[in-house]
């Protein structure tokens, strides 16, 4: 053999080494475990923010909860009686009866008739020929 067929013939090998070593780096790089794949499930909870009640209340919470919105409707309607006794003595030192409204006369103002603002934009007696302004149309600047 000629020393050119050996030379070509070493060359081809060293480019099929080096493709394989290549291929060989690319896929140990690929397979490993990058990011959240290599981390368990269990692994996010620490983020979750910390409960702040138990969802299973007990009975004894249940009923003190209800007490107090009796308590609040309670109250609340304590207020609007009272409300309703300051409103009826005040109808009563007035003179008027509870069952009486008082009623607004209607009065009859007059109107104003609509003004007219004529800006001479449309064709008329002026001495443009019948083209207004602002028409977008060209004209002879006579």
């Amino acid at each position: 053999m000629t020393r050119s067929v050996i030379l070509w013939t070493l060359a081809a090998i060293a480019g099929v080494v080096l493709v394989a070593g290549v291929t060989y780096a690319a896929s140990g790089l690929s397979s490993q475990t990058i990011g959240l794949s290599s981390e368990p499930l269990s692994s996010g909870e620490e983020l979750a923010p910390a409960a702040t009640r138990s969802p299973d209340t007990t009975a004894a919470d249940r009923a003190a909860a209800r007490r107090r919105a009796a308590a609040r409707r309670r109250a609340a309607a304590r207020r609007a009686q009272a409300r309703a006794e300051r409103r009826k003595r005040a109808r009563e030192r007035a003179g008027a009866t509870p069952s009486a409204a008082p009623t607004a006369a209607p009065t009859g103002a007059p109107t104003a008739a609509p003004t007219v603002d004529d800006d001479n934009s449309g064709s008329g007696s002026d001495d443009s020929g019948g083209r207004g302004r602002g028409r977008g149309r060209g004209g002879d600047d006579d």
